[in-house]
């Protein structure tokens, strides 16, 4: 039956407008003499109109329920011309603004796809697809766009390696739109830049605040964490108002990093006069991950508007590869969002690369009992 399962997918939609139709058809064949009901035939261009159709098809069940009023009608309806008339224009009418109106939708949904495809397009050129291994640390990534912005909005992350070790940013500009899409290319530009010459996280976290504070308005403000992964040495976390990361096991235990109180965001440190103090970053071991994200992830928000429990769900979808974790929770929030998220999301997960132990030097000498370091026989 390997046919049945490789089978086209039908849409029964399509059938419902010849559906009405016939039931139409048959109520006026059945009715007494004198009775009719060809007066809902105007309804069924209505009906092709109103699911997700071409423009062809709703002139098509026009073409076939006219055909089917003047069948119907004409011996129906005998010497009255006016009422057959009035019944054909109707359906005639009613079919042409219904076509009008699938193909003005149709354009639109074209219109939107393209725009989609731009934005994805301007998206990735500001968000480089993170390297999948980068120095000693394994990277994967999940964006979700919100579809409501057409795919634009402020979430934004990097993962580099300098001579300072592997540095990361997650964070999330303020708003969206456009002006998100440009604040958030001017950040990760800046970042980019600094990963390379700044040797502290917190030297790069003044620097990139005074960045936007000369470039940004007064209101504007981007919440950001800056890790830091050197080869030899602890990590490091500066979290600049941005959701704390999550440490996962695969034993199932979730725990938040944050043992160190946020900065103000950048852009709003120097206001504070804040110092953006630095942390200890707990790395995972023996297969664990460390989850980043934005607030579009656990702000979402589900019918009742309850928050989307990311420790919880996360726990429960553990896994030891990290894309089979980001598949699992990406569709989790986005049946808890109702299919539809409030707000761009970002998922970053970070793995360290296994340390091999150290090799032991070979001894060349010759060890009791290995013949193959015994001189043969009459030698």
């Amino acid at each position: 039956m390997a046919w049945i399962r490789h089978s086209p997918r039908v849409d029964l939609a399509a059938f419902v407008p010849l559906a009405a139709l016939l039931v139409v058809a048959a109520a006026d064949v059945c009715l007494p003499d004198g009775g009719s009901v060809l007066g809902l035939l105007i309804a069924v261009p209505v009906l092709a109109g109103l699911r997700p159709s071409s423009g062809r098809f709703v002139a098509a069940t026009g073409v076939a329920t006219l055909a089917t009023a003047g069948v119907l009608g004409v011996p129906a309806l005998g010497d009255d011309a006016v009422r057959f008339a009035a019944l054909a224009g109707g359906v005639l009418g009613t079919t042409a603004m219904m076509a009008v109106a699938t193909r003005r939708r149709e354009r639109s949904d074209h219109a939107q796809a393209d725009l989609r495809a731009i934005t994805d397009t301007m998206r990735r050129a500001v968000m480089r697809p993170a390297p999948h291994r980068t120095g000693g640390v394994r990277t994967r990534v999940r964006y979700l766009a919100d579809a409501a912005e057409a795919g634009l909005g402020g979430d934004l992350y990097a993962v580099m390696e300098t001579a300072y070790g592997v540095r990361v940013i997650v964070g999330d500009v303020r708003g969206k739109g456009l002006d998100a899409v440009e604040q958030s290319a001017d950040v990760l530009g800046a970042f980019r830049e600094l990963a390379h010459n700044e040797p502290t996280l917190t030297g790069m976290a003044l620097r990139l605040d005074g960045f936007l504070a000369r470039r940004a308005d007064a209101e504007d403000f981007v919440t950001a964490l800056l890790l830091q992964i050197p080869p030899d040495a602890p990590a490091e976390l500066l979290n600049c108002g941005h959701p704390p990361p999550l440490l996962l096991s695969l034993d199932g235990a979730a725990t938040f990093v944050d043992a160190l109180p946020p900065a103000p965001p950048l852009g709003l440190v120097a206001l504070a006069g804040d110092p953006c103090p630095t942390g200890r970053l707990p790395l995972p071991s023996g297969g664990g991950h460390l989850l980043l994200y934005t607030d579009g992830v656990t702000e979402s928000r589900d019918r009742s508007g309850r928050f989307y429990p990311l420790a919880e769900r996360a726990a429960a979808l553990v896994h030891p590869d990290p894309d089979v974790l980001l598949d699992a929770l990406q569709a989790d929030l986005q049946s808890h969002a109702g299919g539809r998220l409030q707000d761009d999301a970002a998922l970053l997960v970070l793995n360290l690369d296994p340390v091999p132990p150290p090799r032991q030097p070979s001894d060349p000498r010759p060890r009791r009992g290995d013949r193959a370091h015994e001189p043969a026989d009459g030698c």
